[in-house]
């Protein structure tokens, strides 16, 4: 009995076997009809059998691109439509197939039952031809909100420079084109939340010497509740795109809020000390202010003014700061005291004096940004509460309150 289950077993196996094998025939007589071919030799890739065979995975790659290559022409073709759908899914198969006949080749080299690798060069030629096509595939996924297939496009246009199939290829290895692509991955990775890619890839993308800051600020976002990590990012965007707002005010958000102004001082003198950007500018006054050293504060905001720009209207009003809030400590002094109290008249005259000198600064931030009310709205309520009820019941009308 033994025996004849062992023989019916061994003849299950063998037809199973011939019956794959007739499949990888039928393929290949269907090569005409790419698409009908590549259905038919799925079954194959999926059977053990036919698919430790690196010449099923060739075959089934030669299909994708007999389907890549006749949509692709039809882009060039007077009045050509091609399916980009179908032109985009055959692209990503045909690397997936030659990535993975490359691998199952390579097995067979060692464990010696090939004497050499037969396949990857010609392989090698076809994919390195059509990768830049992955670029625009990731970019039109990225563009119709499809960030999953986007990361998938540009995450392999990045892998597969890594794959042993390119190990010897220096010039593969030197595209810069590598990093930046890497960069728009992380940026679908972070549209999907995807932590684990926005950090695989932001790690290669953050090199790009022009959009690898993107990769940096999807890094960081990544990063937001480790404090550590999340400062080593900023510090680094910091230092390698100075010209990114994102990382210096991130970067003097986080000093303030601990009480390290001079440490921010540094920081933003030493990026001064490069270049003199009215933003970095704007970010010494405030740092000033908060060391209440208004005369300094009065001076950065002048070089801000005189370049002109958006932050003039912000730079007025921290210079109008370095009066009104003096005034107010005077104010709470005052809410202390009796108004019969000798010092509660001198007061008022300093409170007023004070606001003086900040309201027409107020109001040059006002005539400058009319719909930017955060930087003078309330100041000037106060100051005209205080100075002239007229003003005052004009400017409460016309922020509607």
């Amino acid at each position: 009995m033994k025996k004849v289950l062992f023989t019916a077993a061994l003849l299950i196996g063998t037809l199973t076997v011939s019956a794959q094998q007739n499949v990888v025939k039928e393929a290949k007589s269907k090569k005409g009809n790419p698409v009908e071919a590549a259905k038919i030799i799925e079954a194959a890739l999926t059977n053990p059998e036919t698919a430790n065979n690196p010449e099923t995975w060739k075959l089934a790659g030669d299909f994708q691109k007999a389907i890549y290559d006749e949509e692709n022409m039809k882009l060039y073709l007077p009045n050509g439509k091609a399916d980009t759908t179908k032109l985009y899914n055959s692209l990503a198969k045909l690397f997936e197939y030659y990535l993975k006949c490359d691998e199952v080749e390579q097995a067979k080299v060692a464990s010696g039952e090939l004497k050499k690798l037969k396949l990857r060069k010609k392989n090698a030629e076809v994919l390195k031809k059509v990768r830049l096509n992955l670029v625009n595939a990731g970019g039109d996924s990225y563009n119709n909100g499809d960030y999953a297939s986007a990361l998938k496009f540009f995450g392999m246009f990045v892998d597969v420079a890594e794959a042993p199939m390119f190990a010897d290829d220096l010039e593969m290895k030197a595209d810069t084109l590598t990093s930046l692509y890497a960069s728009y991955a992380s940026l679908a990775a972070n549209m999907l939340k995807d932590k684990e890619n926005v950090l695989k890839y932001g790690k290669i993308g953050k090199e790009h010497k022009e959009e690898g800051y993107r990769a940096l600020m999807c890094m960081a976002e990544v990063y937001a509740g480790d404090t550590i990590q999340w400062l080593e990012v900023i510090k680094e965007g910091t230092q390698k795109f100075p010209n990114q707002n994102y990382f210096v005010g991130n970067l003097m958000d986080y000093y303030l809020n601990k009480g390290m102004v001079d440490e921010a001082l540094t920081q933003i003198n030493e990026l001064l000390a490069q270049k003199e950007d009215p933003y970095y500018l704007y970010v010494k006054a405030v740092l000033m202010f908060e060391k209440k050293q208004y005369d300094e504060v009065n001076t950065v905001c002048d070089k801000i003014i005189a370049i002109g720009g958006e932050l003039a209207a912000e730079a007025y009003a921290k210079k109008a700061d370095c009066y009104f809030w003096p005034a107010q400590a005077i104010v709470e002094e005052n809410s202390t005291l009796s108004i019969e109290d000798p010092k509660y008249n001198t007061n008022e005259e300093k409170i007023k004096a004070l606001y003086e000198q900040a309201k027409p600064l107020y109001e040059k931030a006002k005539e400058l940004e009319p719909d930017n009310k955060n930087i003078w709205g309330q100041f000037l309520l106060n100051i005209y509460w205080k100075l002239n009820k007229a003003e005052y019941e004009a400017l409460e009308k016309e922020m509607g309150y």
